[in-house]
């Protein structure tokens, strides 16, 4: 059990460490061009980190106290808002549900199966966290940049006068020009509830994209638990289970 308990220590304190090192990643994606392949690396090793934790920790009040220093490292790098401030609360009434709903699986299961134990926590922490990328989103320059710039296709403008002949190019692109800003010009009053827009598809198309990533989380969490347990970082013993019988 003390091998246990040391591996317990280091994957929280790395939890930690990647966290901050994800967040970062983020708000270079969203405020300064970034890649999304830091952030998502940071993500996928965190998820994988948290799986492990779920695994491996007794104590819920450490874990948790873990998961309250993932969302505060998130004012690190995004600044404080009391939007931000409440989406980061109900992201952690998420992150606590969903480890709940994973360690009350492992502790219910005669044997320790990965893959059923993640995917009864994973789902509503990757929602929590989809909520969390998504505010951050609706504050920066992309959402702004999407409120903005409001416009017809191009290529929906070129099948709707398709039809119409006798308009050369040099008046279709004045043509078109005049109708987007006819468009912005009608949709001032709007523009306000654009980013919303945006950010609800956003959000949703993050969740659409977490489905995929879970699994990869559960594929590579069962596959570095069982390293652990081979090199003896993580001991598994057995214990004689009473079950109720009725004498006749």
């Amino acid at each position: 059990m003390h091998r246990n308990r040391i591996t317990q220590s280091v994957i929280l304190g790395l939890t930690t460490f990647v966290a901050a090192f994800a967040w970062i990643g983020l708000k270079g994606v969203l405020f300064e061009n970034g890649n999304w392949i830091w952030p998502s690396s940071g993500f996928l090793i965190l998820l994988i980190f948290l799986g492990l934790g779920w695994l491996i920790t007794k104590s819920k009040a450490i874990l948790f106290i873990s998961l309250s220093i993932i969302l505060i490292c998130f004012f690190f790098s995004f600044g404080f808002k009391l939007e931000y401030l409440a989406v980061i609360l109900i992201a952690l009434l998420l992150f606590v549900f969903g480890s709940c709903m994973a360690i009350n699986e492992k502790e219910i299961r005669i044997k320790i199966e990965v893959r059923r134990i993640l995917k009864r926590g994973l789902p509503t922490v990757l929602t929590g966290l989809c909520l969390i990328i998504a505010a951050a989103y609706y504050f920066s320059p992309l959402a702004l940049y999407g409120q903005n710039k409001i416009e017809m296709p191009r290529p929906l403008f070129d099948i709707i006068i398709g039809p119409v002949t006798g308009m050369n190019d040099e008046f279709k692109d004045d043509f078109y020009q005049t109708i987007n800003q006819e468009i912005n010009r009608h949709s001032q009053s709007y523009k306000q509830y654009f980013s919303l827009g945006l950010t609800a598809g956003f959000f949703f198309a993050l969740r659409t994209v977490a489905v995929v990533f879970s699994w990869l989380v559960i594929l590579l969490t069962s596959l570095i638990f069982k390293i652990l347990v081979s090199l003896g970082a993580i001991k598994i013993q057995e214990k004689a289970v009473l079950k109720e019988v009725i004498e006749i």
